[in-house]
């Protein structure tokens, strides 16, 4: 048992992405177990149960039951088993138990997440435009090569960008 807290091990694995190393997270995870203190390990499992169920939910589709009637329509529409009624996903309800506002506020909230998703579409879009410029001159620039062109072009004498977390 290591003596490391959890987040001090995942900022380790973190700095060696943003130093440029390509980072296996189960490789990483798995190499840097024993470095986490026991708060930390109990932490990350619980972490690694949620992460599962949430994968769980989300594979499970509702379906027509089957019955004797072969010509029994499917279902119009395809929905998860379960769905979060918080925008963070940490509380999961059956669909089939769903009221009328719970399932509204299902709805919302998977509104929110696409909204949050095509904002964030929209940023990869717009930083590949800037970056076309560059790349098309030089198309073996890294992204970074290109972002540090695209600061110095807007703000001369600043050189490159920060991570914020």
């Amino acid at each position: 048992m290591g003596q490391m807290r959890l987040n001090d091990v995942v900022a380790e694995i973190i700095g060696d992405v943003m130093a440029g190393d390509a980072v296996n997270k189960r490789q990483a995870a798995v190499k840097r177990w024993d470095d986490i203190d026991a708060d930390g390990q109990y932490l990350a499992g619980i972490d690694g149960v949620v992460t599962r169920i949430d994968q769980r939910a989300r594979s499970l589709k509702l379906k027509a039951e089957k019955s004797a009637a072969p010509e029994q329509a499917v279902l119009p529409f395809q929905l998860p088993a379960a769905v979060a009624m918080d925008i963070d996903g940490t509380t999961l309800v059956a669909t089939r138990k769903l009221s009328r506002a719970e399932f509204e506020r299902a709805i919302e909230i998977r509104r929110l997440q696409i909204a949050n998703d095509q904002h964030a579409l929209r940023e990869w879009r717009t930083a590949l435009r800037q970056a076309d410029k560059f790349w098309a001159d030089h198309p073996d620039w890294s992204f970074g090569k290109c972002l540090d062109a695209i600061m110095r072009e807007a703000w001369p004498g600043r050189t490159h960008c920060e991570v914020l977390s």
